[in-house]
């Protein structure tokens, strides 16, 4: 660990830099936290939340000798640190609560700024009441689906893996709607089949827990992850919420085996989609609870959202989206 660390302090000491951090201070206006990260060059900062952590990098950029950020006493923050790593300065910000964020990039003065709210939406909540109605509710027999394209690329690196992948809801349970009343339903599975062929084309034995639209039972779906001994299990949904405005990626998990799958996941949806970051949480879904191997619930849009369902029913965002999705799992790997 010691030799890593100089090689990455020597690897530092080489490069020319096209930007460096000098302040970091963290203010508050109203009901919003903000923290100002300023200094020389074109600072472009990305975001990344993971759970408490949120982690804005900024390519290429130094951060000053000697920097501590100002950090006074805050509702949403706990605390502040600057890392370098690599080419790459990493500000890592810990929360005190469920927060999203917003990273403004100020072009031409050297400055990002960083705005944390209050998480407005209930969307865990509307997950959990849906999956307490379909536990008690029956369902038809569970019909999964090895998908068999014969599809065959160079890349062969998910050989010997098995992966399930549910599309989310189907028959007599549409799931949410969208703005103009498109069922959950009927978009979940274009995406899982479009996910399955990159997948399957990587070497992977792929199944669907459907492929039709059939109402499927939360325990038989777990039932057969684990009677197949799946490696991974994904299962695939999308957001609404009453706010229209409301937009962006989350990623579910619940235990400790499943982190860094959902971790690994969220990272390539949000870098590979340019969609806005809603985070990384853990909940005690049902298929995500019970499944015996890694296990994550995606929920990529809101289809409450204008944009977003555009997005959702167009074929080449879904194409991008699975793609996303098949490399978030031979990154796993």
């Amino acid at each position: 660990m010691k030799l890593y660390l100089i090689l990455l302090l020597l690897l530092a000491s080489n490069i020319c830099f096209a930007s460096q951090i000098d302040r970091i201070e963290a203010t508050r206006n109203l009901d919003v936290d903000y923290i100002n990260i300023e200094g020389a060059g074109d600072l472009n900062g990305q975001g990344l939340l993971l759970e408490d952590q949120l982690t804005i990098e900024f390519p290429n950029t130094k951060i000053a000798s000697g920097l501590k950020p100002k950090l006074w006493s805050h509702k949403r923050i706990a605390n502040i640190s600057a890392l370098q790593s690599g080419a790459t300065a990493k500000i890592i910000i810990g929360l005190k609560k469920d927060s999203v964020y917003e990273v403004v990039n100020v072009f031409g003065r050297g400055k990002t700024t960083v705005e944390l709210y209050d998480r407005q939406d209930i969307a865990a909540e509307l997950q959990s009441a849906w999956e307490k109605k379909m536990l008690e509710q029956k369902a038809d027999l569970l019909k999964p689906y090895q998908y068999t394209a014969n599809t065959k690329s160079a890349d062969q690196s998910l050989k010997g893996k098995v992966i399930v992948l549910d599309p989310g809801h189907g028959g007599k349970d549409p799931g949410g709607f969208s703005v103009h009343n498109i069922p959950e339903k009927n978009l979940t599975l274009p995406l899982a089949r479009k996910a399955a062929q990159y997948l399957q084309a990587a070497g992977a034995t792929v199944y669907l827990t459907r492929n039709e639209d059939r109402t499927s039972s939360l325990k038989d779906i777990v039932n057969f992850a684990n009677r197949v001994k799946a490696d991974i299990f994904i299962s695939l949904h999308y957001n609404v919420f009453y706010n229209q405005d409301i937009s962006g990626i989350e990623t579910y998990y619940y235990n400790s085996k499943s982190q860094r799958l959902a971790r690994t996941m969220h990272q390539s949806l949000v870098r590979g989609l340019n969609r806005k970051d809603r985070g990384l949480r853990r909940a005690a879904f049902y298929t995500i609870h019970h499944a015996n191997m890694p296990a994550i619930l995606i929920e990529p849009l809101y289809l409450s959202n204008g944009d977003e369902e555009s997005l959702a029913k167009s074929p080449d965002f879904q194409n991008q989206l699975a793609y996303n999705i098949s490399l978030g799992v031979k990154r796993y790997f």
